[in-house]
């Protein structure tokens, strides 16, 4: 069973270099960067086949994505928590952040990069997000999504505190959230 492995291994390996050697005999390439002036010479000029033509721009593919990975934007979640029975600091915290939203971030929300979500504690189909943030009640919670990791700032207390008579401190403590974690 060993040797078979062995046998196997070897044979891959020798294949792929009679591949690799076959594929690249016969043609050269120019390194425009090094050099200042392209020679007008045909021992400079690369003749790029349709297969390595398919192999250049599935390079290239894959290049643009990992540096769309390594340059991953964070989300913003926004969660919004009431109760049926909403007091007049409830629903100011909501229009102050909604005012917030549209005034500032309105390219982030239609790009999908903030997203809003106003949920009633005392509907079922809200326990398992209610539990999560520990909301029972009213509630302001930003999150900010990135790679996969969740961090999340409670503005429950700046927005009963500030919202309804002090409108625009609120709004700027909230902005000042949302901007950093856009970063």
């Amino acid at each position: 069973m060993t040797s078979m492995k062995q046998l196997k291994s070897k044979f891959l390996i020798i294949a792929a270099v009679i591949i690799f050697s076959s594929c690249n005999s016969g043609s050269k390439t120019t390194d425009v960067s090094q050099n200042d002036t392209l020679k007008n010479t045909t021992k400079d000029i690369s003749v790029v086949t349709p297969n390595q033509q398919d192999s250049i721009t599935n390079a290239n593919e894959l290049k643009t994505k990992e540096s769309t990975v390594k340059t991953e934007l964070s989300k913003i979640q926004i969660y919004n928590f009431h109760v049926t029975n909403r007091c007049p600091s409830c629903i100011a915290i909501e229009e102050a952040t909604t005012k917030t939203l549209n005034t500032y971030f309105s390219k982030e929300m239609k790009e999908g990069r903030i997203k809003r979500q106003i949920l009633n504690v005392d509907d079922d189909a809200n326990k398992t997000i209610s539990e999560k943030y520990e909301a029972f009640g009213s509630g302001l919670f930003v999150t900010q999504i990135l790679k996969g990791k969740e961090t999340t700032t409670d503005l429950t207390g700046d927005g009963f505190k500030f919202a309804r008579n002090k409108e625009d401190k609120f709004i700027e403590i909230l902005k000042t959230t949302i901007t950093n974690y856009l970063k």
